[in-house]
């Protein structure tokens, strides 16, 4: 019994197989429940409710983006004190509010408080499954834990991102999506439930093995040594500005959800000008996260190998062409190739962004600094839906598309200069040290 249970404290996918899988499929749900919005909601927005503001509309994403952002950070260090598993379970019972609003309340302000709620679903629920994968795996696979993570997520989007514009097409746009809506939700919430358990204990053998390994003098500052827990406030601090690395990954975060509030949200907006068909719309937006989705099994796995930086850095390359690019052409074979390239530079930059994070956070606090860089990256959510809402009025939705492009390729120089390597076996060292973030050569 002791030796099993020795087992269970194994970092690794494979002796932590089935809690693994089983946060897989979560992941998977988890991203259902978001892409079940990407077709419907800024169509319905403009055909149902006749909305004429461009702003109106993504007040649906802004809502979503700032909640997401914010309880981010209360997930991840809610989770370091209580534990991750409620935090899981809270986050699925956030969506049943949801789906009883899109389902029964049929006006706009229903939606946008919908939105609210999807956004507590999204920061509790997939930043748990994040967070407790990174907790089974160790630091030797981060990367394609991550990959893992976030391919299946974004598979589940694009599947509803598809399915969704096909039911809308045959059903209409009203109600049908949702039901089908409902049914993802109430099976992510049974999984949760009964079959995936806690992972503080591989949390507090990895810390013990982290002391001895590396020294807890490089990663836990030194005044807080003797205590179990480092203050938010000082999380915080060093996240976003003190340490460059872990800033510039925040910064990186942000304006990739940038980049993807114009493929949610105005990108359906604008195809239709064109007289794009529902269903070509969602081919156009799945293919974005398919590729996202299925190329991150390979991009997380490649940074275990080559590094954090390189993926991540291309990735930002890909990504601001692919934006700038999509806007020339006029023909949906040019749109799903331009949007393919955009999937491929987020397939690159996400999954890595997060393996990148966890690799400079100590163990203990893990939880409260993906938080917070959780924070300003779904943030960009918000900041997104306002700049878009307020470019396209101003300067309309092709040069609004050329502005965001332009800002990612900013990001990537940002990256390139400010970033230092991150992987455990690669880097000179990048730690939280002394508590101002600094990020001394070996």
């Amino acid at each position: 019994m002791a030796n099993a249970a020795r087992q269970g404290k194994q970092a690794g996918i494979r002796p932590n197989l089935r809690q693994f899988l089983w946060l897989v499929f979560s992941t998977i749900l988890v991203g259902m429940t978001v892409g079940l919005e990407r077709t419907v909601v800024p169509l319905l927005g403009k055909e149902f409710y006749r909305l004429t503001s461009t702003t109106l509309i993504l007040a649906f994403i802004v809502a979503f983006g700032l909640t997401k952002a914010i309880l981010n950070l209360v997930a991840g260090h809610f989770s370091d004190a209580v534990g991750r598993r409620p935090v899981l379970i809270m986050g699925w019972l956030f969506g049943i509010p949801m789906m009883a609003l899109l389902l029964f309340v049929h006006t706009w302000p229903a939606v946008i408080l919908a939105n609210v709620f999807l956004g507590a679903n999204q920061a509790f629920s997939w930043t748990m499954t994040i967070t407790k994968q990174l907790d089974l795996v160790g630091f030797r696979e981060r990367g394609i834990a991550m990959g893992i993570n976030e391919a299946t997520g974004y598979i589940g989007v694009s599947i509803s991102t598809v399915l969704t514009g096909v039911i809308a097409a045959r059903y209409g746009l009203l109600q049908a999506p949702f039901v089908y809506g409902a049914v993802v939700l109430l099976v992510g919430l049974g999984a949760s439930v009964l079959v995936i358990r806690e992972t503080r204990g591989h949390v507090l053998q990895e810390a013990k093995t982290h002391a001895l390994a590396q020294g807890a003098s490089r990663e836990i500052p030194r005044k807080k040594r003797a205590r179990e827990r480092v203050g938010i406030g000082e999380i915080f601090w060093t996240t976003t500005v003190g340490n460059p690395t872990l800033s510039s990954l925040s910064q990186a975060g942000l304006v990739n959800k940038l980049a993807d509030t114009l493929v949610w949200a105005m990108l359906p907006l604008y195809l239709a000008n064109f007289r794009a068909s529902i269903v070509d719309i969602g081919l156009v937006g799945g293919i974005y996260t398919m590729v996202w989705g299925f190329a991150q099994f390979g991009t997380g796995l490649l940074s275990d190998k080559i590094g954090r930086k390189p993926p991540i850095v291309t990735g930002m390359g890909l990504l601001g062409a692919g934006i700038l690019a999509f806007g020339l052409g006029e023909t949906f074979v040019w749109w799903m190739v331009t949007a393919g390239v955009m999937g491929l530079g987020m397939a690159l930059l996400y999954p890595n962004l997060n393996a990148a994070v966890a690799d400079v956070a100590p163990p203990n606090i893990r939880g409260g600094v993906l938080g917070v860089y959780r924070l300003w990256r779904d943030g960009g959510y918000a900041i997104g839906g306002l700049l878009l809402g307020a470019t396209t009025r101003s300067i309309g939705m092709l040069h609004s598309l050329y502005l965001i492009g332009v800002i990612v390729l900013i990001s990537m120089v940002v990256l390139l200069f400010r970033m230092q390597e991150t992987h455990p076996m690669l880097r000179k060292t990048v730690a939280i040290e002394d508590g101002e973030g600094t990020v001394p050569s070996a």
